[in-house]
C-alpha cells in the first residue's frame, strides 16, 4: 500500500524472539520505508506489542501515549525492534538489511500456517491497536489494555466468540466458524 502511494520501500524479515537470544525462523515481514534520507520501520502486523507508528532506525525512541518504542543495533548489523515495558527496552524481534523478496515471505508464510509447531497453527490470536486501547484475543481470553491497567475476559462459547469478534474486531464470521474456532482454541 505505501509503494501504492508513492513511498520508496523495502521489505525485510524478522525473529521473533521476546527478549531472548534465540534463532527462530524468518517468519515476520516488515517493511522499512525511506523518507527524507531517513529510513522508518512500518510494522502494523505484529500484534498488541507492536508499533502503531513509524520507528526510525536512528535509535531514537518515539511514544505514542504510554507506548514507547526504538530500534536498537546491539550488534554491528543486527536491528533489535524494542518497546519499553516494566521500565526497560524489551526486544520484540531482531532483523538484518540482507536482500529478501516475495519468495522468502512465502517461505515464512508457509511456516506459520501450516507447521504443527507454528504459533498461528496452535492459537486463536486477533488484535487491534487503537488510540489508548489495545485490543487483544489470544484463544479464549479477551484483554483491553489502556494506560490505566488491563481488564480480561474469557469467551464462553462459540456465540460469545462470534459477536466479540464482531463487535470488538471487525471480523465478521458464522456462526458455524465460530463455533469451530472456539472448539479449536487451546
Amino acid at each position: 500500500m505505501l509503494e501504492a502511494l508513492g513511498f520508496e520501500v523495502t521489505l525485510y524479515l524478522a525473529r521473533v524472539i521476546y527478549n531472548r537470544d534465540i534463532h527462530p525462523g524468518l517468519t515476520h515481514r516488515i517493511t522499512l520505508v525511506h523518507l527524507d534520507g531517513e529510513r522508518y520501520l512500518v510494522d502494523v502486523g505484529f500484534g498488541p506489542l507492536g508499533p502503531d507508528l513509524p520507528v526510525g532506525l536512528s535509535q531514537v525512541s518515539v511514544a505514542r501515549g504510554q507506548r514507547v518504542f526504538r530500534v536498537a543495533e546491539p550488534r554491528a548489523g543486527e536491528f533489535h525492534l524494542q518497546t519499553l515495558k516494566d521500565g526497560a527496552f524489551f526486544s520484540l524481534y531482531r532483523f538484518e538489511l540482507a536482500r529478501y523478496g516475495p519468495a522468502d515471505c512465502e517461505l515464512g508464510h508457509f511456516y506459520s500456517h501450516r507447521h504443527p509447531a507454528a504459533v498461528f497453527v496452535n492459537n486463536l490470536v486477533a488484535s487491534r491497536i487503537l488510540d489508548g486501547e489495545i485490543r487483544s484475543l489470544r484463544n479464549r481470553e479477551y484483554w483491553i489494555i489502556t494506560p490505566a491497567g488491563q481488564q480480561r475476559r474469557t469467551i464462553s462459547d462459540g456465540a460469545g466468540l462470534q459477536r466479540l469478534l464482531a463487535t470488538e474486531f471487525d471480523i465478521e464470521i458464522s456462526a458455524e466458524e465460530s463455533l469451530l474456532l472456539f472448539q479449536q482454541a487451546p
